[in-house]
């Protein structure tokens, strides 16, 4: 990653857009002072997210923005973008560019945005911090950090040693372990308090346990006055349970009838499903197959293409086989040519040879005539002598040339035998190789087959695996949104009992009464009736429009509440109403009966009947709605109402009340959320119930999902080792064969070069023992003609005397050596015949070859054009395949989407049906809960009176069953018929009832309760041991995080220990320093301590050293923080400023090394350092007190002087 460029516009005094492109290496920025260069610094730290202005020498925001001039505007907004080159990944996002951007107004505002998307500071500060790139403090260096860098405290220095090791990652999350162990001890301590608390919890638990069962002995004073009590209420509930159950035979009728319609349609649809799963498995099977068809052609089309470009590579050898032919035809016509010259010149030569023989002979004629037989003799002798010196030459020069010969026939035997020892090793090589590539190949496709079974392994495990997987990932979101249900039902229901305890919903009277009996100044109250009715659902608005304003009644109990409440209304200007128990009369009941038939139709019963309460509310219940009907609508109601009594009431479900006198009320004055409230708080219950049990079923089954997972992946890690294993095997079979196999070629070709080897010098010894021969008998035709020109030289000798025939020796002399250079000139011309004969064989051979290759590449490219016409059957029968499959496919899709319509209207239909079955349905639950409700009222009846009374025989009306009665009569009661309760019994059972109550609270549940206290208690002291248990855990987690902080800071520590010695001896030209720990035995704490020696000084202090001296220090302490931990780029702003030029030149010497590695940005002035730049940036202050820009590229500079 590095840094592509920067956009500045409003920022500082960058008024204008300002864009700048860094190198990857180096870029130098300069320019004159107060020209803004540095604010491009402070553009990039303020851009990262910098927060404290003093770093970016202002005080606010409003310093970023240009402020104006005379003559140029101020602006209201900063901008800054820079561009990241993130090809590598270092920034992980992806994309390969990440632009981030900051904007500041003149109201103090900041945005931040990332690839032009508006983001938080947080959002950058992740990002930025997952990189590395927010923690170098060192990124952005200016001469301030330089000289802090030498004046920080030892202990402050050790930062830049932490960001160079990358430990803060481990100090944040040693923090965070800290931060848990100090939680974990609070809770340790909360533990601790609630195990305090507990105890004199249990205590009191254990004595209301005791005082409980006192409550059953006062309790069973009320068996005798109950019995007629309970008389009157078992028959009253038979009635009822016999109006239920004939409404329940009505709508069973019902729901069988639609039930019957709806499996006409389920079985209609059922078989349109089969149809069009079956012509989508068709589908699928075709689908597949045509995959394969088209895979099949892929593979002949790409044969296709090899055969063509086999077939041109072919072609253009026989191409080039042909033009070298071409070329070989008219060098051998050159050949030709070069031989009709030679032999000319042989003629040539031979005609000069005999002129020159012939001049000399004319030559001694003359001299016989001119000087007699003197001058003849003289001329004899010089020639003799002649003819014996150049037979003697011609005598040494074929001597040495047969000793040569014999020389180089010897080396050439030599080498022979080398050439046939080293063509028999090298066939030898070459068996054992091709032995050795067959075991190669055997091994190779063994490996291959075990490694392609192990992948074929891994690829059905890991679709289990990923089977497993989803099966977990819809288990999880199952039991997600199981969860969820489960926290909304439980926020449902504690708002609803936050909203019961608020008394919200309640009128302004009866909150006033309920909250005075929760102070306890209204002793008698039992709360509100509303609060106390269990109505059913549809039933609520009826029932709230009869009871009217008592929905809201409070219930007393007592002789003085009533006066109480009385005086709290009054007190408090409240209106409200009461129901005082003890003084309630209920009316008796409607005559004649409230469901006569046939009016009965659409009647659904008496309200009194249909709202169930407890005993005690039932006087209460009777008074407020023994007189009034529940019907279904208005037309009932009309029915229903004709011929009543005065006092009856008729209510529809939509809370319309009519009076048998007369009036009729409506409208939306009756409050059925009071009356909703209990059922819903059940309701509400009993799903979270449900809930919870489905979450813990769901919780099992994920745990054994993930207990399978697990065994799977342990099994995928041991199948990826296994595969593992076989690719290394059969990368090492493989690399085996390929080295194998070229060892074998090596060894062919060695073989082949050995044997043309072989075949050239024996045609070269051949040659040489020809010539040899020659040379021989040349040499014994010499030594003849020598020893006659001995001979003829001695008689000429005899003759001629002493006398001189210099003039005829001369020209003797001179026709002699003209016949010997045309001698020599013929023996070379000669030479070169033979030289062209041997050339001409050659290019004869080669043109054999030629043509034999060529014949070779016709019958080739033969080949290939009937595999290819092949291929062209085997494309065109696979295209006749894939277009037979798209006529069965294209009918079956079509088949598919009809049935699929269809399908579609006859699930509408099913879904209409489906609806009228879930009404039929609901009606008919009605009717069965009611049924169910008044069966069970029934039986909790029935055991009451059996928990009151013990062992009692019921009577039972028609079409109700019962227990058969025991058949000991003698040992139990007889419940009597009561058709209407005695006067006073009820105030009888409430006396005795108020008795037990005068007995104090009594705790029913302080066994259970005491029971889980305990069980609280000790989960809580097993509790402690675990977060004890927690608190070594942690401890040790920061251990192991000091141990690694301390590897990585002592490893750090080490490397830019060892390079600030190089890089400091570099700078300075000689002297040494180091680095030194404060606190070597705490590597988690310690400080960093510089002891530097000059070059000719003795050790000393950091504060003696001059500002040049201290500045290249920390250049070479920031420089050798930089070669350990590189940053992917770096701004160095005016480093260099205290520099002299011979350190400025070793230390760009030193940003060349590290721009390797580094991207540098480079402020500065010193025109040294610009040298190292590959981009210059110039910046300049105009006259409107904007910077200005002018850049300049090297490279393209050096190629314009190249070019120039």
């Amino acid at each position: 990653m590095h840094l592509k460029s920067i956009e500045l516009q409003g920022y500082k005094t960058f008024a204008g857009r300002t864009l700048l492109e860094f190198a990857e290496s180096i870029t130098c920025i300069v320019g004159p002072n107060g020209s803004g260069k540095s604010n491009i610094a402070d553009a990039i730290r303020w851009v990262l997210g910098e927060q404290s202005y003093r770093l970016l020498r202002g005080k606010k925001t409003e310093d970023m923005i240009f402020s104006g001039s005379e003559s140029r505007p101020r602006v209201g907004m900063a901008s800054a973008n820079i561009i990241f080159d993130n090809t590598s990944g270092w920034l992980p996002v992806d994309f390969s560019e990440v632009s981030i951007a900051r904007r500041a107004y003149r109201d103090g505002t900041n945005e931040y945005l990332l690839n032009g998307q508006r983001v938080r500071l947080k959002d950058i500060s992740e990002l930025l911090g997952k990189s590395g790139l927010s923690e170098r403090t060192y990124t952005i260096i200016g001469q301030g950090l330089v000289d802090a860098a030498l004046a920080l405290r030892a202990e402050d220095r050790r930062r830049l040693f932490e960001e160079a090791a990358g430990v803060s990652l481990y100090r944040s999350r040693r923090s965070e372990a800290q931060r848990r162990l100090e939680t974990t001890r609070r809770n340790l301590e909360r533990v601790d308090d609630i195990l305090a608390e507990l105890k004199p919890r249990l205590r009191s638990l254990e004595r209301q346990s005791s005082r409980a069962e006192q409550y059953e002995q006062v309790k069973a004073d009320l068996r005798l006055q109950l019995r007629d009590w309970y008389g009157y209420h078992w028959y009253r509930a038979q009635r009822e349970v016999n109006s239920a159950r004939e409404s329940a035979r009505v709508q069973e009728s019902l729901l069988d009838a639609v039930q019957q319609e709806q499996a006409d349609l389920d079985q209609k649809l059922t078989a349109f499903r089969e149809h069009i799963q079956g012509v989508r498995a068709r589908l699928g099977s075709w689908h597949r197959e045509l995959s394969q068809l088209h895979i099949r052609l892929g593979t002949i089309t790409r044969d296709l293409a090899v055969s063509d470009e086999r077939m041109r590579s072919q072609t253009i050898q026989q191409h080039n086989a042909a033009d070298e032919l071409v070329r070989l035809e008219q060098r051998d016509r050159a050949y030709q040519d070069r031989s009709l010259e030679i032999n000319r010149k042989i003629e040539r030569l031979s005609d000069e040879l005999n002129e020159a023989r012939t001049q000399a002979h004319l030559a001694r004629q003359a001299l016989q005539t001119r000087q007699v037989e003197q001058i003849r003799a003289e001329k004899a002798v010089r020639q003799s002598r002649q003819n014996l010196s150049s037979l003697t030459n011609r005598q040494s020069q074929l001597q040495a040339r047969l000793a040569e010969r014999q020389a180089q026939a010897e080396r050439q035997q030599a080498a022979l035998a080398d050439a046939t020892q080293a063509a028999a090793e090298a066939d030898k090589i070459l068996q054992a190789a091709e032995i050795r590539l067959k075991s190669a190949d055997v091994a190779l496709q063994r490996i291959t087959v075990e490694r392609q079974a192990a992948d074929e392994t891994l690829q059905a495990h890991r679709q289990k695996i990923a089977e497993t997987e989803a099966a977990r990932k819809v288990t999880l979101d199952e039991r997600a949104a199981c969860r969820a249900d489960l926290a909304r039902l439980k926020a449902q229901l504690e708002v609803l009992e936050q909203a019961e305890k608020a008394l919200a919903g309640y009128a302004s009277g009866t909150r006033l009464l309920l909250k005075s009996a929760q102070k306890g100044r209204l002793p008698g109250a039992q709360g509100a009736l509303s609060s106390q009715l269990d109505v059913p659902e549809e039933l609520e608005t009826a029932i709230a429009a009869a009871l009217g304003e008592y929905v809201d009644a409070v219930l007393l109990e007592g002789d003085s509440s009533a006066d109480t409440a009385l005086e709290l209304l009054v007190g408090e200007a409240a209106r409200g109403a009461l129901l005082p128990l003890d003084a309630l009369t209920p009316p008796p009941p409607l005559t004649p009966s409230p469901l006569p038939s046939p009016r009965g139709v659409g009647v659904m019963g008496l309200a009194s009947d249909l709202v169930k309460a407890p005993p005690k509310l039932r006087p209460a219940v009777d008074l407020l709605l023994g007189h009034t009907l529940v019907v279904e609508d208005r037309a009932a109601a009309r029915r229903a109402v004709a011929g009543q009594p005065l006092t009856t009431r008729v209510v529809t479900l939509r809370g319309e009340v009519f009076y048998a006198s007369g009036p009729i009320s409506a409208g939306q004055s009756g409050k059925s959320g009071p009356l909703s409230r209990p059922r819903h708080r059940r309701e509400l219950r009993g799903r979270v119930a449900e809930t919870e049990r489905q979450a813990a079923a769901l919780d099992a089954r994920l745990h054994k999902i993930e207990a399978a997972l697990s065994d799977l992946q342990i099994k995928e890690r041991h199948l990826v080792q296994e595969l593992g294993n076989a690719q290394r095997q059969e990368k090492a079979a493989a690399d085996a064969h390929a080295k194998i196999a070229l060892e074998g070629e090596q060894a062919r070709r060695q073989a082949q070069w050995q044997r043309d080897q072989r075949e050239r010098l024996g045609a070269e010894i051949r040659a040489g023992e020809t010539e040899a021969g020659h040379t021989s008998r040349s040499l014994i035709q010499l030594d003849a003609e020598i020893s006659q020109a001995q001979q003829y030289l001695r008689e000429q000798q005899d003759v001629s005397g002493g006398l001189s025939l210099d003039e005829f020796q001369s020209q003797v002399g001179h026709w002699n050596t003209q016949a010997a250079v045309a001698e020599r000139a013929l023996a070379d011309v000669q030479n070169r015949q033979k030289e062209q004969e041997a050339a001409v064989e050659e290019a004869a051979r080669k043109q054999a070859q030629l043509k034999s290759l060529a014949a070779t590449l016709e019958s080739g490219l033969a080949e290939l054009e009937a595999g290819k016409g092949d291929l062209r059957t085997r494309e065109a029968d696979v295209a006749a395949q894939i277009e037979a499959l798209r006529n069965l496919i294209e009918p079956a899709e079509a088949d598919l989407g009809n049935s699929e319509l269809e399908q579609e209207k006859l699930q509408k239909t099913e879904a209409q049906a489906r609806q009228a079955l879930s009404m039929a349905d609901r009606r008919y639950s009605q009717a069965q809960v009611t049924l169910t409700r008044r069966q069970e009222s029934l039986d909790t009846l029935r055991e009451r009176i059996e928990d009151d009374l013990g062992l009692v025989a019921f009577e039972y009306v028609e079409d109700i069953s019962g227990p058969k009665p025991l058949p000991f009569d003698e040992m139990v009661e007889q419940l009597p018929m009561v058709p209407d309760l005695p006067e006073g019994l009820g105030d009888t059972v409430k006396r005795q009832r108020a008795q037990l109550r005068r007995m104090g609270a009594i705790n029913p549940e302080a066994q259970t309760e005491y029971q889980e206290v305990r069980e609280r208690f000790e989960f809580m002291s097993t509790q402690v041991e675990d977060l004890n248990k927690a608190e070594g855990d942690i401890k040790e987690v920061i251990a192991e995080l000091d141990v690694l902080m301390e590897r990585e800071f002592r490893k750090t520590f080490d490397a830019v220990a060892k390079e600030f010695r190089e890089i400091f001896t570099r700078l300075f030209g000689g002297g040494s320093a180091r680095l030194m720990l404060t606190d070597p035995d705490d590597l988690t704490e310690t400080g960093i301590d510089i002891e530097a020696r000059l070059p000719g000084r003795r050790s000393q202090g950091l504060s003696l050293l001059s500002g040049g001296e201290r500045s290249l220090t920390a250049t070479a302490l920031i420089f050798s923080l930089l070669k350990v931990s590189p940053t992917p780029f770096c701004v160095l702003d005016e480093v260099d400023a205290m520099l002299d030029e011979a350190n400025v030149g070793r230390f760009r010497e030193l940003l060349r090394e590290l721009a390797e590695n580094t991207q540098f940005i480079v402020i500065t002035h010193n025109r040294n350092t610009v040298q190292a730049a590959d981009v210059i940036y110039g910046v300049t202050m105009g006259r409107d007190s904007a910077s200005q820009m002018i850049s300049l590229k090297l490279d393209e500079v050096a190629d314009v002087v190249r070019e120039a």
